[in-house]
């Protein structure tokens, strides 16, 4: 199983092995305990551990002593086994089955010290981790030998990492591990976190996995399984794969009808309780007791029911059928007294078409969509477009296009494009907002949409709110097509119908539509939207307003108010429930976060935000962009080289020019940051003319010319670097931009430097970084540049002491990719020679030389075949090659 969303489990557990030599993490099946227990093992042997494992099987549980033969047997053959004392050694090899022994079976006292002395000897040559996953099947004998070693290894290098399947209540292996050891509860995954380990699969039905599985991984993994690519209706079970259904059917088995009846009525209904089963007649005589027995419910003071496990909710229903699921449906929709869930009960319970039951269904939608559940909305407009009488044709297509706002709000870019062309059938008014919203849902895709706009334009006409809803659209058509006098009078027009119409919410919008085709004005106008919507509800033009000023503050250098105000927007957004919404807001989040050094954070939101446009967004462009920006913050200059080509390839799929720029400015920062500026710069020339293409000019929307800069500089392309150079500071003064000046000092130094003056080129970066404010990452790469122009000046102290600062505040900041460049240019500097290595790296190297293979070089350095990968990464860019041959050519013996 992949594992996902457990950093801070990781982190917590990492930490325990080190101060307190013990971890026990603890939870259900299929939570991830063993996946955790991986990493962690795999992490301990890349740092030079020796890891020893065992994970017994409950068939195995009664076998002697084989915890200790899964542990230790291949241990005996080396020279820490063959070392031990020799009634030792013979007491050991009875109990581990290599040779006969007495008919009255080994040795236990002599056991448990060979084992003890076993450790001692393998701490003596390196430190150890022992790891025993699923500890409730370990036999006993084992787990008495265990127990008794660990109470007798004082402070030598040996933790315990025990994993025990627990589904209620505490921990029972604890003596398995030091007294000190942390006992740790592996929490259920986030919604976010099973989206990411369901990649693939549609957000609906990642949804519905989620609620069912309890955040349980391996759970979520079955149901998307037996899924395929959609989710039932909303209203209909999940269907129940066998392997789940074998953990949980055993509990309903034997409970009777009236039980069953019972149980029915309490996992249709969103808030079961006694009272209830009672008014329906159904609470049968024992009041639940021998469900309750069988731990298929719970029940508390207040009577509320509730079912342990979301998905034994799925298995009742789904094993109930759909008659009975009916009946049950008709009879609560006369019980329950909340209107949206009357509604709900009444259109489930009524599958015949009745212009009553829809019009209850669509008002119910609309409660829904107002408290903040686009998903509940989505599902009862639904019902009440199925409701509504064919003859009823203006009232049904209004219902769709309903229906396809809502899907929209969900993230259901498929359902949302079918019912809004279902809702072209209307009246002219519905006709307008229905193409509109086709257009909405086409992304980057421009097929169609000049006719859409002008058979909108033909249907608005007369009517002012939609003529300026029209010519708003019609201006981000023109962007798109590099019309921009066409755009900037289209959108004007625009402002000035919104103010006729007097719509608060449309002037916002077209507010913030016309500060997207400003440059220098732009930041004006977007204030001018923020505090026009400020007390508004929260709807698409009030995100995008309250987003952009975010954003603004941003390129102000205002990190405090842009981290503010873009973490209570996401806040907010999430409560509602937009998903559509929520993808937008995320880019934003991840750029923040990068800006603002908050590593851990810029690589959640883009990763999620890659999930969200891949799975609902008919161009994935800015959920790839917004990864790679967090890669190249946080993760590894491999991966982000790798997820930015990505972008790339997936912005070119779909012909999106507009994110384009941003994928390629990406890829070459990545490269840059790799090592490889040739490259950088190709693709740099590329983001060069498609911003020349936007008429965008603000340097610090994507803050990318100083690397630019940087890459031409190192490729020696002198003359042009000063040309982008002087380009970019003009740009600084036109928009008033003092945060890029650091970036802009950085580059400056740098070609300052080329051209032959280190002591200024140093004096003026060292003057910058100490007098400029700029974004914590920029300020940790031009301490970086000055360790580099410091090194290349021979002045050494200045140079350590530069890369030193670096490297501690990419680590503070979660700005790993950076981080490892600093901590190459440290080992630089600790071999002046250039080619001289450390012992690790030159057993690496003659292993390499051998001809071993990443993996044989693992096997022999005890290392994982990704750390085998990362270090040959790690030389490569320090000797400037590219591949093993070159690495070997550059270090001939």
């Amino acid at each position: 199983m992949r594992m996902v969303g457990r950093g801070q489990t990781m982190r917590r557990a990492a930490a325990g092995l080190r101060a307190q030599r013990g971890v026990l993490l603890y939870g259900p099946p299929g939570i991830g305990k063993s996946t955790l227990a991986d990493a962690l093992a795999g992490s301990a042997r890349d740092g030079g551990v020796r890891v020893l494992r065992a994970s017994p099987a409950e068939v195995e549980a009664e076998l002697p002593y084989l915890v200790l033969i899964d542990l230790f047997a291949d241990i005996l053959a080396t020279s820490c086994g063959r070392g031990l004392p020799g009634h030792l050694r013979d007491a050991l090899d009875v109990a581990l089955l290599r040779t006969g022994g007495a008919e009255t079976g080994p040795d236990e006292l002599a056991v448990r010290i060979a084992v003890l002395e076993l450790l001692r000897r393998l701490a003596a040559d390196a430190p150890a981790l022992i790891v025993l996953d699923d500890a409730q099947w370990a036999d006993q004998a084992s787990a008495d030998v265990i127990a008794f070693a660990v109470r007798r290894l004082g402070d030598l290098p040996v933790a315990f990492l025990i994993t025990e399947r627990v589904t209620d209540g505490e921990p029972t292996t604890r003596r398995l591990c030091p007294d000190t050891a942390t006992a740790i509860p592996v929490p259920p995954l986030a919604r976010p976190d099973i989206a990411d380990l369901l990649t693939g699969t549609g957000t609906r039905a990642t949804r519905r996995i989620w609620e069912a599985s309890g955040g349980n991984p391996m759970y979520a993994l079955e149901l998307a399984r037996a899924l395929g690519a959609t989710a039932p209706a909303d209203h209909e079970p999940l269907p129940v794969p066998d392997r789940l259904r074998a953990l949980l059917a055993k509990r309903v088995t034997g409970l009777d009808d009236t039980t069953r009846t019972a149980l029915l009525y309490a996992a249709l209904v969103a808030r079961p309780n006694l009272a209830l089963l009672i008014r329906a007649g159904v609470l049968p005589p024992d009041g639940l007791r021998a469900a309750e027995h069988a731990q298929v419910v719970t029940t508390n003071d207040a009577g509320d029911v509730r079912f342990p496990h979301p998905l034994l909710r799925e298995l009742v229903a789904t094993d109930a059928g759909n008659a009975a699921r009916r009946e049950t449906h008709a009879a609560l929709a006369a019980l329950v007294e909340e209107p949206v869930e009357r509604a709900r009960h009444r259109a489930l319970g009524n599958p015949a078409a009745d212009e009553d039951t829809a019009a209850l269904a669509e008002t119910a939608a609309a409660d829904a969509a107002k408290r903040g559940a686009p998903g509940t909305a989505l599902s009862l407009a639904r019902l009440a477009a199925q409701r509504t009488p064919p003859q009823n044709s203006q009232a049904l297509a209004a219902r769709h296009l309903t229906a396809a706002g809502y899907a929209h709000d969900a993230g259901h870019v498929d359902e949302a494009r079918d019912l809004a062309t279902a809702a072209l059938t209307g009246a002219a008014g519905t006709r307008v907002r229905a193409r509109l919203r086709l257009i909405d849902l086409a992304g980057a895709d421009l097929t169609g949409i000049p006719e859409h706009l002008d058979a909108a334009r033909a249907d608005a006409t007369g009517d002012t709110e939609l003529e300026a809803r029209v010519d708003l659209y019609a201006a981000v058509l023109a962007y798109f097509e590099r019309r921009h006098p066409d755009a900037v009078e289209l959108a004007d027009r625009a402002v000035g119908l919104a103010r006729l119409a007097g719509d608060r919410e449309l002037i916002v919008e077209v507010l913030v539509t016309r500060a997207n085709l400003a440059n220098a004005e732009a930041d004006g106008i977007y204030e001018q939207a923020y505090l026009l919507a400020q007390g508004m509800p929260l709807t698409t033009p009030v995100a995008d307003a309250r987003q952009m000023w975010a954003m603004t503050a941003l390129f102000r250098g205002d990190l405090a108010t842009a981290v503010d105000e873009i973490t209570r927007l996401e806040s907010d957004v999430r409560s509602r429930g937009l998903i559509a919404d929520l993808m937008s807001v995320l880019i934003s989040t991840t750029s923040v976060n990068v800006r603002a050094g908050h590593g851990e954070a810029a690589l959640r939101a883009g990763r999620e935000c890659e999930r969200l446009f891949l799975d609902a967004a008919p161009s994935p462009g800015p959920g790839l962009v917004s990864a790679a920006n967090a890669e190249w913050c946080a993760g590894t200059p491999r991966t982000a080289v790798e997820r930015a080509a990505r972008a790339i390839a997936g912005c070119e799929e779909h012909g999106d020019n507009e994110w384009l720029e941003g994928a390629l400015v990406l890829h070459g920062q990545a490269l840059l940051l790799a090592g490889d500026p040739v490259a950088a710069v190709l693709s740099f020339q590329r983001a060069v003319d498609l911003e020349k293409a936007s008429g965008l000019r603000d340097p610090a929307i994507i803050p990318w010319h100083a690397d630019h800069i940087e890459a031409l500089v190192a490729v020696g392309d002198l003359g042009q670097a000063a040309t982008r150079l002087e380009d970019l500071d003009g740009r600084i003064i036109e928009f008033g931009r003092d945060v890029i000046r650091l970036p802009a000092a950085r580059a400056r130094a740098l070609l300052t430097a080329a051209r032959g003056d280190h002591t200024r080129a140093l004096d003026a970066l060292r003057t910058a970084i100490d007098t400029l404010t700029g974004y914590p990452l920029e300020a940790a790469r031009a301490e970086l540049t000055f360790g580099r122009l410091a090194r290349r000046a021979r002045r050494r102290a200045l140079a350590r002491q530069a890369f030193t600062t670096a490297a501690e505040t990419f680590a503070a900041i979660g700005a790993e990719a950076h981080l490892t460049v600093a901590r190459d240019e440290l080992d630089r500097l600790d071999h002046p020679g250039g080619d001289r290595l450390s012992e690790a790296d030159r057993r690496l190297v003659e292993m390499v030389r051998a001809g071993a293979t990443n993996r044989e070089v693992g096997a022999a350095l005890f290392l994982s075949v990704k750390a085998v990968e990362a270090r040959l990464s790690r030389l490569y860019r320090r000797f400037g090659v590219r591949n093993r041959a070159e690495l070997l050519g550059r270090l001939e013996p």
